[in-house]
């Protein structure tokens, strides 16, 4: 990690969380998946170890971490669980926005949502995804109608992250409001405000994902955290460009471990009395995945630095995380190829690895609509 430029802080955190990753974390990964089963336990240690603080200012028990120690912190942990890594970032960071918000909203939620969340005691969900409106958050229907000291919600939301986790303390959802959208704060819990059962996915099994449904929600005034245009510019701006390079870290950490693990296997396995890393295929392979994996990093670290700069950075976000994701697709395919019979099999991680980061280009605007936002901020589309 010395080549990359990082600063001490950030090689030790680096090196901390993934001696963490794999002391705790690997052990149990593949059990968690094929039970679909979340470790609370596990992710309270990740809170002693103080990774959700990293997000958060020392004013609260946080460290004020830099965007990039955080996602160097990401793809440690998804070197070896990319379930887990997912539930934290869209998790550990909900609580922020509360910090900017009025003296009444802070006061409130000091003690009842951000130090819970800075300790890895709780998690967040973030409600934007509706049935008919993915990637197009202007076709979001959920309403939110301002009744005397209350706001009241009606709508529903689909593959939403972490809402049915048992230490998952609200949902922020993104609804319309009479002047233009609101990003509003629901407890679980709030009468109205239900969870369907887990939905089955082709990866992340350990990482809850369900369907909300609001009914008359009735939650107080001071519950809303943007509105008019600022609600969905949150999300669409300085939100997705944020969590865009959180999943471009998961990424090269997924694709770091899939080439590592390639690498070891091209070396060991004899067929046709060679070592397989002697075929030239495999050596494409393996150096389509480290090449891949290098332009990975130099672009998260743009993007990265880009935000701890307090530069704008939505060109470079959607290129990260279209290249890292696409890359450790990729990546996954190529190490499942590797391995050969051995790869299909779930006792081998690369083929968790080949389901898990399926989402991954999906999630947080789909790899089409990052190339037509780097499309547009390029001056393609006139």
């Amino acid at each position: 990690m010395d080549d990359y430029g990082y600063g001490e802080a950030e090689q030790l955190t680096y090196q901390t969380v993934l001696a963490f990753a794999r002391d705790r974390v690997a052990p149990g990964a593949a059990e968690r998946d094929r039970t679909s089963a979340f470790d609370y336990a596990l992710y309270g240690e990740l809170g002693a170890l103080g990774v959700p603080g990293m997000l958060y200012p020392e004013s609260v028990g946080g460290t004020n971490a830099s965007t990039l120690a955080f996602c160097l912190a990401l793809e440690a942990i998804s070197r070896v669980d990319m379930s887990l890594g997912w539930v934290l970032w869209v998790g550990a960071g909900g609580a922020r926005s509360m910090l900017r918000g009025s003296d009444e909203q802070v006061a409130a939620w000091r003690e009842r949502f951000v130090l819970p969340m800075v300790a890895g005691e709780t998690v967040s969900a973030g409600g934007i995804t509706e049935p008919d409106a993915g990637s197009d958050t202007a076709g979001i229907r959920t309403k939110a109608v301002r009744d005397g000291g209350e706001w009241v919600l009606n709508g529903s939301k689909i593959f939403i992250s972490n809402a049915g986790l048992e230490h998952c303390a609200f949902v922020t959802a993104l609804a319309r409001t009479e002047d233009g959208f609101g990003l509003f704060v629901l407890p679980t819990g709030t009468p109205g405000y239900t969870m369907g059962p887990p939905l089955r996915k082709m990866g992340l099994h350990s990482a809850d994902t369900r369907e909300l449904s609001f009914a008359d929600c009735r939650i107080p005034a001071y519950h809303l955290l943007e509105s008019g245009g600022g609600g969905r510019q949150q999300v669409v701006g300085s939100g997705f460009a944020l969590t865009r390079v959180y999943l471009a870290s998961q990424a090269v950490g997924l694709a770091g471990e899939c080439f590592d693990l390639s690498l070891e296997h091209a070396r060991g396995r004899v067929a046709f009395k060679r070592k397989i890393g002697q075929f030239q295929h495999v050596q494409a392979m393996l150096v389509d995945m480290y090449l891949g994996l290098e332009t990975g990093r130099l672009l998260r670290d743009r993007a990265a630095r880009m935000s701890d700069a307090r530069i704008p950075y939505i060109k470079e976000a959607a290129l990260a995380k279209l290249h890292c994701t696409e890359m450790a697709k990729r990546a996954a395919d190529m190490a499942v190829q590797v391995f050969g019979g051995l790869g299909y099999m779930d006792d081998t991680p690369v083929s968790r690895y080949y389901r898990d980061i399926r989402a991954a280009t999906i999630a947080e605007g789909t790899s089409e609509i990052q190339k037509h936002i780097i499309a547009r901020e390029i001056g393609a589309l006139g």
